[in-house]
């Protein structure tokens, strides 16, 4: 079922007839987090229904789309939300957006104040500084390999700030929280009056034997009560569906009414023709779909990790709990953005760089492992030679 390789090229892809298209036909892709699978035939089967009338006119989301965010979230995760804390939105990145721009500044009188911990996703921290935020970068201790929250400073930062952003697995590091960890998120959010935006998309990639993932909602119920809390979820990275543009922000009381309002004044209104028969599809019917791949996924973390620490014994490679990336300190032979994009140019294998998570991270780079394991394995020796060849050791 994951082992076809699958041609993108000419599809108006961004991982592959943008950021890879000057490497050659030839060129294999661990770059951008959508998978190389096609998605779980539910999914297309949705599509193809909606298709068959030939109109494609406005949609609206109604409780069916409700409905199926709070059947996966019990099914998988234990949590039952109430539908009507349920609120779509197209993707997470335009939530952040709300909250920064329009909702916390009109709360707040002010610009926000805003913590996450780095490495950090390039687009949302992108709208947080376009937002005119103050934005309090508190940086993951990395050191051999493990992720660590640095308790004091995170604690210092998160004195009077007004919004944590909150991800959980953590993207680029794969780090699925510990109870201590959440325990610690909600106290200090409730101490100073913080409200947390807690992006789970990955949250359906946790590996077996590691960290289990559990939402904060049902962790902190004070927190959950509270009405500071929003739980963010996707069929996106999980059922490959990120184009159709379709996510979940469940959250409580008054500050729901405030993103809806929000969401109005950006001219967010309809959602994309495919969004809501797709997402409700992947949620009612995918169940045994994604256990298939997350054993998939798992096997390709292993021959990844595995690789590269044998083939780059000098690299930090953080081996992740969940998601499907791998996040490398590679800056013991390629020290230089420079170099990075010389070894992606001679192995035509196109990676994230580590400056698109903070500028901080020169010489790390992040790979998706969503592909079908003998193209992986190409590309993982592909690039491995590449970085060898051109070391600085």
């Amino acid at each position: 079922m994951f082992e076809e390789s699958i041609v993108r090229w000419g599809t108006h892809s961004a991982k592959w007839d943008l950021l890879a298209a000057d490497l050659g036909q030839d060129a294999l892709s661990l770059s951008v987090a959508d998978m190389e699978f096609a998605t779980c035939p539910a999914v297309s089967r949705a599509i193809t229904r909606a298709c068959e009338p030939g109109i494609f006119g406005y949609t609206e989301v109604f409780d069916d789309f409700r409905e199926a965010v709070r059947g996966w979230q019990a099914r998988r995760h234990g949590w039952s939300p109430a539908v009507g804390d349920v609120h779509f939105f197209p993707r997470i990145v335009q939530c952040v957006s709300a909250l920064c721009a329009i909702v916390l500044p009109g709360q707040l009188g002010r610009t926000p104040r805003v913590v996450t911990l780095d490495p950090a996703y390039g687009p949302i921290i992108e709208v947080v500084k376009r937002a005119g935020c103050e934005l309090r970068r508190v940086p993951l201790d990395l050191s051999e390999g493990r992720v660590v929250i640095p308790e004091q400073r995170f604690a210092e930062a998160m004195r009077d700030a007004d919004l944590l952003l909150w991800c959980n697995p953590h993207n680029p590091t794969g780090r699925v929280w510990t109870s201590e960890e959440l325990d610690m998120v909600s106290a200090l959010a409730l101490t100073y009056g913080v409200t947390v935006l807690s992006d789970d998309i990955h949250a359906d990639f946790q590996r077996p034997g590691r960290n289990g993932y559990r939402p904060l909602a049902i962790h902190s119920q004070q927190l959950w009560e509270s009405g500071r809390l929003i739980q963010c979820c996707s069929p996106g990275k999980t059922f490959n569906s990120a184009g159709l543009e379709a996510s979940a922000i469940v959250v409580r009381g008054v500050l729901g009414a405030r993103l809806e309002e929000a969401k109005r004044l950006m001219g967010l209104h309809n959602p994309n023709f495919f969004a809501i028969p797709a997402a409700i599809a992947a949620w009612n019917e995918g169940d045994e779909w994604v256990d298939q791949l997350r054993e998939r996924i798992d096997a390709n973390l292993r021959v990844a990790v595995a690789r590269l620490r044998e083939e780059l014994p000098l690299a930090r490679v953080v081996d992740p709990d969940g998601t499907y990336l791998v996040w490398v300190d590679a800056r013991s032979y390629l020290p230089s953005a420079t170099l990075l994009a010389e070894a992606v140019a001679r192995s035509r294998v196109a990676v994230s760089a580590g400056e698109d998570f903070g500028e901080q991270y020169e010489g790390f780079f992040r790979i998706n492992v969503a592909l079908p394991e003998r193209d992986l394995e190409r590309a993982l020796e592909r690039l491995c030679e590449a970085i060898l060849a051109l070391s600085v050791h």
